[in-house]
């Protein structure tokens, strides 16, 4: 369970305090898969980096199997990533590495064992048609390529937390639902997937929307919810 509590982030700029989220409250539950939507700038992946621990609220809580995270030591902190995967809409490859590579560098932070890598990284890519890119860096692979390694490196570390920003934006329509369906299917296995996304698709593969605007939650609940 994944419990958000009373949650505001406000930046400083040099126009003054932007508020990114205002006293956002929810509840994900173990093994759903959620979809954030909501206009750019509406406050979806600064709520991203709040639950996985990559940014601190200025007020409230956050909480994960009732463990509040915003109140975590560094190492402490470490640790919870590592059960994370993350697919960052920039990709965050490391260019000088091939796939393989960086989905090794992946699981070298992880706590799966060092004779598992190999079939982990070959099985996951194969997922995602990219095994024959094994050994191409990001610079020799395309936008829609690099994307679905960002994507095989966060499930290769077997998380139980995947949170996923934008992650269909850079693939044509039958490769992004492949990708929903493999997240979609990770929700069967008890694992939590939060998705911040523009893409009305995601949300056939989706447990729970959740709408947000100007930094508020709109709406939040089950798909087959009549007041979404």
């Amino acid at each position: 369970m994944i419990h958000v509590r009373d949650v505001t982030k406000e930046f400083n700029t040099s126009e003054g305090t932007v508020r990114a989220l205002d006293q956002v409250t929810l509840e994900i539950p173990r093994g759903s898969v959620v979809t954030l939507m909501g206009p750019s700038g509406s406050g979806k992946t600064t709520l991203l980096n709040m639950i996985s621990g990559l940014d601190k609220p200025t007020s409230g809580t956050i909480s994960v199997d009732k463990r509040v995270i915003n109140t975590l030591t560094v190492d402490e902190l470490n640790a919870f990533r590592r059960k994370i995967g993350f697919v960052f809409q920039r990709f965050a490859l490391i260019p000088t590495a091939s796939a393989y590579e960086n989905m090794e560098y992946a699981l070298r932070i992880s706590d799966i064992p060092r004779q598992e890598w190999d079939a982990r990284i070959m099985q996951t890519l194969a997922q995602l048609d990219m095994r024959e890119h094994a050994h191409h860096r990001p610079g020799e692979l395309s936008g829609g390529q690099q994307q679905r390694v960002a994507v095989a490196r966060a499930l290769a570390i077997s998380p139980q937390i995947i949170i996923a920003d934008e992650p269909t934006a850079n693939l044509d329509a039958q490769r992004g639902a492949a990708v929903l369906g493999l997240l979609r299917e990770l929700g069967s296995q008890h694992i939590t997937v939060v998705i911040s996304t523009h893409d009305p698709v995601a949300t056939k593969y989706a447990t729970h929307i959740c709408k947000m605007r100007g930094g508020h939650i709109e709406s939040f609940g089950p798909i087959n919810d009549g007041a979404l």
